[in-house]
């Protein structure tokens, strides 16, 4: 009892001070100020990627500041769909990638993978979030269609460039 009696005056003198509402009420009308955005590599922020698929397509940005990315694939298509992200080293092409996995049916061995997101139904969504440094990357879907030709090979590849 002693205790709560002796909560009584902090209640009262924290009921009396002005809220964040309160303040934000009497404050003078909002100036436009510019900030500056902070820099590409900050390890503190997440980039986020909407990357669209529609049979057979992926509609994203180009270019994406390096640090840690979130992308969010949603399936906009009829058939299923997945995120593969591959680092293109600077000594190889997009070609020679496709080559490779048309033919043979593997990922090359001189291409890194970051991450894959696995297959998603139509209107669904699913993400992806890694960490990439400056270079070109390759956003696929590597699962093949219901005629058995990869995504891929159906145009379902797309060249990021990460600054």
């Amino acid at each position: 009892m002693r205790f709560a009696q002796s909560l009584y005056p902090l209640a009262a003198l924290m009921l009396s001070l002005p809220t964040a509402r309160d303040a934000v009420a009497q404050a003078a009308p909002a100036k436009t100020v510019a900030v500056a955005s902070p820099p590409a590599a900050n390890p503190n922020r997440v980039t986020y990627v909407a990357v669209n698929s529609v049979d057979y397509n992926f509609m994203a940005t180009d270019q994406v500041p390096a640090g840690v990315v979130a992308f969010n694939l949603t399936n906009g298509g009829a058939d299923l769909h997945a995120l593969a992200i591959l680092e293109l080293p600077a000594n190889h092409t997009l070609r020679e990638f496709l080559d490779m996995y048309h033919s043979k049916g593997i990922i090359p061995p001189w291409m890194p993978t970051l991450g894959q997101a696995g297959p998603i139904a139509p209107n669904q969504e699913t993400f992806l979030t890694v960490r990439m440094k400056p270079g070109r990357y390759i956003l696929a879907c590597l699962i093949p269609a219901r005629d058995g030709r990869a995504h891929t090979e159906k145009g379902m590849v797309k060249l990021i460039t990460v600054k």
